[in-house]
Protein backbone atom coordinates (compact mmCIF):
# COMPACT_ATOMS: atom_id res chain seq x y z
CA UNK A 1 0.00 0.00 0.00
CA UNK A 2 1.58 3.14 -1.15
CA UNK A 3 0.96 6.57 1.27
CA UNK A 4 -0.06 9.73 -0.50
CA UNK A 5 1.86 12.72 0.01
CA UNK A 6 -1.45 14.85 -0.56
CA UNK A 7 -2.61 13.40 2.90
CA UNK A 8 0.48 14.38 4.87
CA UNK A 9 0.65 17.11 6.52
CA UNK A 10 3.82 18.26 8.56
CA UNK A 11 3.88 19.07 11.79
CA UNK A 12 6.04 21.21 14.35
CA UNK A 13 9.15 23.53 13.43
CA UNK A 14 12.47 21.64 12.04
CA UNK A 15 14.29 20.82 8.90
CA UNK A 16 12.27 17.84 7.49
CA UNK A 17 8.74 20.04 7.75
CA UNK A 18 10.24 23.02 6.01
CA UNK A 19 8.95 25.26 9.55
CA UNK A 20 10.76 27.72 10.92
CA UNK A 21 11.28 28.66 14.05
CA UNK A 22 10.31 32.35 14.84
CA UNK A 23 13.49 33.05 15.71
CA UNK A 24 15.04 31.96 12.01
CA UNK A 25 11.89 33.41 10.47
CA UNK A 26 12.45 37.17 12.56
CA UNK A 27 16.47 36.43 11.67
CA UNK A 28 15.74 36.45 7.70
CA UNK A 29 13.61 39.27 7.56
CA UNK A 30 16.32 41.51 9.38
CA UNK A 31 18.53 40.21 6.97
CA UNK A 32 16.44 40.40 4.03
CA UNK A 33 16.04 44.11 4.92
CA UNK A 34 20.08 44.67 5.85
CA UNK A 35 20.85 43.39 2.03
CA UNK A 36 17.65 45.49 0.84
CA UNK A 37 18.77 48.90 2.18
CA UNK A 38 22.72 48.15 1.63
CA UNK A 39 21.61 48.43 -2.26
CA UNK A 40 19.73 50.64 -1.97
CA UNK A 41 21.88 53.16 -0.43
CA UNK A 42 24.57 51.89 -2.71
CA UNK A 43 22.13 52.82 -5.98
CA UNK A 44 21.61 56.36 -4.25
CA UNK A 45 25.03 56.93 -3.78
CA UNK A 46 25.69 56.28 -7.52
CA UNK A 47 22.60 57.81 -8.57
CA UNK A 48 23.73 61.21 -7.01
CA UNK A 49 26.82 61.07 -8.11
CA UNK A 50 25.59 60.86 -11.82
CA UNK A 51 23.28 63.56 -11.29
CA UNK A 52 20.01 61.13 -11.71
CA UNK A 53 17.63 62.72 -9.59
CA UNK A 54 14.14 60.59 -10.64
CA UNK A 55 16.35 57.19 -9.82
CA UNK A 56 17.21 58.93 -6.40
CA UNK A 57 13.44 58.71 -5.54
CA UNK A 58 12.74 55.51 -7.31
CA UNK A 59 15.26 54.55 -5.01
CA UNK A 60 13.61 55.79 -2.03
CA UNK A 61 10.31 54.50 -2.83
CA UNK A 62 11.68 51.19 -3.27
CA UNK A 63 13.25 51.59 0.71
CA UNK A 64 9.57 51.74 1.75
CA UNK A 65 8.46 48.91 -0.07
CA UNK A 66 11.53 47.22 2.04
CA UNK A 67 10.47 48.51 5.12
CA UNK A 68 6.86 47.46 4.51
CA UNK A 69 7.95 44.22 3.43
CA UNK A 70 10.01 43.91 6.63
CA UNK A 71 7.00 44.78 8.78
CA UNK A 72 5.26 42.34 7.44
CA UNK A 73 7.91 39.58 7.71
CA UNK A 74 8.30 40.56 11.37
CA UNK A 75 4.33 40.05 11.32
CA UNK A 76 4.22 36.89 10.08
CA UNK A 77 7.33 35.95 11.93
CA UNK A 78 5.42 36.73 15.37
CA UNK A 79 2.10 34.58 14.20
CA UNK A 80 4.48 31.64 14.40
CA UNK A 81 4.53 30.57 17.71
CA UNK A 82 0.81 30.56 18.56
Amino acid sequence: MAVSNEDHRPEGFGFRTGVRSEAVAIGFAVLVLAMGSLFVVLGIVLAVGEGLWGWVLTLAVFELLFIAAFAAMLHMARQRHR
